[in-house]
Order: C-alpha cells, then structure tokens, then sequence
C-alpha cells in the first residue's frame, strides 16, 4: 500500500528482477478487495485512514507477513508496528536487494522455515549479510558500497553467469546510464581487493561469475 506512484512503480520494477510480482494499492479497502497476498508492503499513509485497519484485518484472516516501510523510523511507527504484529519494519530509502532479502526472510518466519545463517561461505570467503563485512581466510577486506553488492549478487548463485545488463540494473539502478566502464572498474578492485582475479571470470560480451578458487 502506498499513495506515491513515483515510489510504487520504481519499487515494482526493482521487485520484478528478482522474479517477485507486486500488485500496487493506494488504500486499505483497495488491499482488502485483491488477491490475498504473499507479503504485504506498506506505509501508514497520509490520505487513507483505513490503512491500518486494512492490515489489522488481513493479519487477523491469516498469517500473511507484513512489512512496515517508514521514512520516519520513530517511536509511532515502531510501536504501531509492534501492535499490528509487523514482521519487519525498513526505514526508507532503501535498497531493493536488501529489501527483497527481508521479504523472504519474513516469509520463511511466516511459513515456520529456519533462517538462513547470516554467514555465507565459499570456500575461504565468508559474507556476512548483516553486517555487510566480508573476510577472506579470515581476514577482513573492506569493500565499497557497490563492490559488497556486486559480490553479494555474483554470490547467490555461485558458477552461474551473471548478465552485464543485469548487474547493471540491480547494483545501480535500472537503465543506468553511466560511464560505459563502470562496471568493469568495480569488478577490476574487487579482484584486486580478493587478491586473486580467478574469483570473477568474465564471460566477454555476456557478464561474470563468481568461481570459487580450487
């Protein structure tokens, strides 16, 4: 549920490459009217009083898991959050990925699956998606903002090829328009960061893998 159509389109769009379809309401009746649904989004809204009784009654129907989106992130929200049985709240701005991994996350506690552990290791290199870390043989190597994401992204299927447009698309932003070698620059210090280019092979003209080293 959200009433800004420049925040809900951008937000389906980004949704959608990572194979999650999002229906967009702009009010509690609206939601109640849809499909149930797997996950709910939503913010508490300016014009629409009836939001929040909308997500009183769907977690009252279900065990739908809801996700509280806040640009305030103050004691209301929380509390509010705490009172409608929220199973995550995310302070905006916010990035996709990071979202779409809370999604899950909220679906799997929904459905009584165990989480996932927060490390996740390939050989030598462990990710810690809660802190955003990495080390390497247990080393801790710092990385840029994009860098950490790129990994991230190459190592959620590991072996698979990635393509350019999508790395593109996920890691900046969709149609992204900047400098032609931006990519490949990131993945140049990222190779130079793990101390080993074998890490990121490159398949010309199509993207990258991660191959983790024998």
């Amino acid at each position: 549920m959200e009433d800004d159509v420049s925040i809900a389109e951008p937000l389906i769009d980004g949704l959608a490459r990572y194979g999650i379809t999002a229906d967009h309401v702009t009010t509690g009746a609206a939601a109640l009217a849809a499909a149930p649904p797997d996950v709910v989004l939503f913010d508490l809204g300016k014009r629409d009083t009836g939001r929040v009784e909308a997500c009183r009654k769907l977690r009252g129907d279900g065990d739908v898991p809801m996700i509280l989106l806040t640009g305030r992130g103050g004691v209301h929200d929380r509390s509010l959050g705490r009172e409608l049985g929220v199973e995550d709240l995310v302070g905006q701005p916010y990035r996709v990925p990071e979202l779409v991994a809370r999604m899950r996350a909220a679906t799997r506690r929904a459905r009584g699956v165990p989480a996932q552990e927060p490390i996740r290791r390939y050989g030598p290199l462990a990710i810690d998606t809660r802190t955003r870390q990495i080390r390497l043989h247990g080393v801790p190597i710092p990385l840029a903002p994009k860098e950490y994401d790129l990994l991230v992204l190459l190592a959620a299927e590991p072996g698979a090829v990635v393509a350019r447009r999508h790395i593109l698309d996920t890691v900046w932003e969709p149609d992204f328009l900047g400098p032609g070698k931006t990519l490949d620059f990131h993945v140049a210090s990222l190779r130079s960061k793990l101390g080993d280019a074998k890490w990121i092979e490159n398949r010309r003209g199509v993207g990258f893998r991660l191959v983790v080293p024998a």
